[in-house]
């Protein structure tokens, strides 16, 4: 059975270590880019060169005909 010391030094030495593991919360940037064109690998390779990461992807009606469409593309990258 522990003493109460020693689960005094456990309980303290947990707590620092915990707190040294803590980090800040990162902040971030975000960029949308619409475009009619549904290949965007080129507008996807391009933003991960510069460090952009793709966070959603959403196509939706460019008109009421129902046959032509606008892809938007969000990303996000830690701000510096």
């Amino acid at each position: 059975m522990k003493t109460r010391a020693q689960h005094f030094v456990l309980f303290w030495s947990l707590a620092a270590f915990l707190a040294g593991c803590a980090t800040s919360a990162t902040s971030w940037e975000y960029r949308t880019r619409t475009t009619d064109n549904p290949k965007g690998k080129a507008v996807l390779d391009g933003y991960g060169k510069g460090g952009w990461e793709l966070v959603s992807y959403t196509c939706r009606p460019k008109d009421t005909t129902g046959t032509n469409f606008v892809y938007q593309y969000v990303f996000k990258r830690p701000k510096k």
